[in-house]
């Protein structure tokens, strides 16, 4: 009987199971260089396409948390919906990853730059999804951006939460915030999470008190874009969870932010000093 309060470990090589071939290319960023495995320009048309052109995305934030784990060598990144690795892989070289990943064809193309880079031995490649209940699930994908994957509560996707035609993506398991703690290996970590809105079921008191209650975590890199568009009850059940905790919401570039969640930039750092990341 499978133990669905498990999460799904993956190997370094499981990229040879896959019946792809993926391009790899040398990506640098903070004077650090490793290999990322890509999609295609035509079936990614942001992140593979700005990473031909030389362009790191979101290479700014990346680089701002690499050199918050220089400072503190105690934080692990714990990076949720973490696609091709953007900021895994460099993460990885300064200190311990979880890495979470509910695609395959995602899931297949950080093994592999993962095991061409060598550093298995840093990073902990879970194949799962990340909600508020353990349940297998089906999912959705838009066909020119593969970080924008999704689960669904269909057998086939119609269409993306912005109305593009979509296409179906194999199940996935889904498992909660607190079914990672067996894997943590420290008990400080700097969580990113990016799922496409999900985030208001990922942090709920049943589903992820017990990882706060054990894991010390001063920071949250939050996408907001489309948590902002749910319901407000559910929106403000998010932001309860954080405040009730002392954490308070900051912009990236570190300004309190203080009017309407509804005006929120795309991306909010959750964190109880306002010092510290930014």
């Amino acid at each position: 009987m499978v133990d669905v309060t498990k999460p799904i470990v993956i190997s370094a090589d499981s990229f040879r199971l896959s019946n792809e071939t993926f391009q790899c290319r040398t990506a640098r960023l903070v004077n650090m260089t490793f290999p990322v495995c890509l999609y295609t320009a035509k079936t990614d048309h942001i992140v593979t396409s700005l990473l031909q052109r030389g362009i790191y995305y979101e290479g700014d934030e990346v680089s701002r948390l690499i050199r918050l784990f220089r400072r503190d060598r105690r934080l692990q990144f714990v990076d949720i919906g973490a696609n091709v690795g953007l900021y895994s892989l460099p993460a990885a070289r300064v200190t311990q990853v979880l890495a979470v990943e509910p695609n395959w064809r995602s899931v297949y193309r950080l093994a592999k730059a993962v095991y061409l880079g060598d550093i298995a031995s840093n990073i902990t490649l879970i194949h799962n999804a990340v909600s508020d209940v353990r349940a297998t699930r089906n999912m959705g994908v838009h066909p020119r951006n593969q970080a924008f994957a999704f689960l669904i509560n269909s057998t086939k996707c119609r269409v993306t939460p912005t109305n593009k035609i979509c296409n179906t993506l194999p199940p996935t398991r889904t498992i909660l915030l607190n079914d990672l703690l067996p894997l943590m290996r420290s008990k400080k970590a700097l969580l990113k999470v990016d799922v496409e809105g999900h985030e208001v079921n990922v942090f709920t008191n049943p589903t992820a008190a017990q990882f706060f209650d054990h894991i010390e975590v001063p920071v949250v890199l939050m996408e907001w874009n489309w948590c902002k568009k749910h319901a407000t009850d559910t929106v403000q059940r998010l932001i309860n969870f954080f405040y009730s905790r002392g954490y308070a919401a900051f912009s990236l570039n570190n300004h309190k932010v203080e009017k309407h969640y509804i005006s929120w930039p795309d991306n909010i750092v959750f964190k109880k000093s306002p010092h510290i990341f930014f």
